[in-house]
């Protein structure tokens, strides 16, 4: 197999995703991605759920400049970033053919640690899609806390993205028994703010909605 060929979907290829406005919308609606790598130290897959914002052609992840993780990370090592949106549970008549309606993107690369400059922009970008309006209503963020933070950007050069949507696939001979099937479908809302304890009688801000 190829270097091309291996970030395409090898099963199900019907359901590989081309459209590059598709692949964003999805990473611009997701909050978390799954980074996975081998720790060079230790030769030890791994595999952590981090926060992530894209900007442009490139995801940016963040973390503390002390953790295990972003220092291996920062070494060039080869990752795979994954981020998936379940958007359905689908039942079909037997529990071989149910499955799930979802939209997934795995991300190929090594990542390039931001320098000092850069930074600033970065974490911008990072808050801004977290909580959109912090980055002018909060507090800035000082020189020890930025020390204290590790960015890296990847390029989105290289993805393979796929998608399931639509009802069950039965199989025929299932399709005349009288069992029920169908989609159950899964949304996620951000729910109404809950002022913490310490800030009761300041009013939420318009950002926050």
């Amino acid at each position: 197999m190829s270097n091309e060929e291996k970030y395409h979907v090898q099963r199900h290829a019907d359901r590989e995703v081309h459209e590059r406005l598709d692949i964003e919308k999805l990473l611009d609606s997701q909050y978390v991605c799954h980074v996975g790598f081998i720790d060079p130290d230790i030769n030890s897959p791994f595999v952590i759920p981090m926060g992530f914002a894209r900007d442009g052609n490139r995801i940016l992840i963040h973390g503390s400049s002390g953790s295990r993780i972003m220092m291996s990370i920062a070494k060039g090592i080869d990752l795979c970033v994954t981020v998936t949106k379940l958007n359905a549970i689908v039942v079909a008549r037997s529990a071989f053919n149910s499955s799930m309606n979802y939209e997934s993107v795995m991300i190929f690369g090594k990542a390039r640690v931001l320098n000092e400059s850069e930074k600033e922009i970065a974490l911008e970008r990072i808050t801004t899609k977290l909580i959109p309006g912090l980055w002018e209503y909060g507090r800035p963020l000082t020189k020890k806390e930025s020390a204290a933070t590790l960015i890296v950007e990847l390029s989105l050069d290289r993805v393979s993205a796929k998608a399931r949507k639509g009802e069950p696939s039965d199989d025929e001979a299932d399709i005349s028994l009288p069992l029920w099937a169908g989609i159950l479908p899964i949304n996620t809302t951000i729910g109404q703010p809950i002022t913490a304890t310490n800030a009761i009688g300041i009013p939420v801000p318009a950002h926050i909605g």
